[in-house]
């Protein structure tokens, strides 16, 4: 079943256009080959402007990724590329993100 999993990040302010060249340069050609091969359905990742978490110290990010199942999402998590870039963006983290994900219920 296709599962959707969303993550917010906080990125300290001050490192906010560094996490961005780094997700450009290192997760963005992962994307690319996973949505090229139907492995993901979607990818997105949005810097967040309003909500319910609004704080003056971080940037916020949503991540979010449509994939086919567990395997895919699991292939990607497993990565080297993927292992390589986290390793490098949680420098920019004060803390760790908040992760959701869940089977889909609905789609349009």
């Amino acid at each position: 079943m296709t599962q959707a999993n969303a993550i917010i990040v906080r990125i300290r302010k001050e490192q906010q256009e560094e996490f961005e060249r780094l997700f450009e340069a290192e997760e963005l050609p992962i994307w690319d080959e996973f949505v090229s091969a139907g492995k993901f359905l979607a990818a997105r990742l949005a810097r967040v402007e309003y909500g319910s978490e609004e704080r003056d110290d971080v940037a916020l990010y949503l991540i979010y990724a449509e994939v086919p199942g567990m395997a895919e999402h699991s292939q990607h998590d497993r990565d080297p590329r993927f292992t390589s870039y986290l390793e490098k963006a949680r420098t920019f983290q004060p803390e760790p993100p908040s992760v959701f994900g869940g089977d889909v219920l609905f789609s349009r």
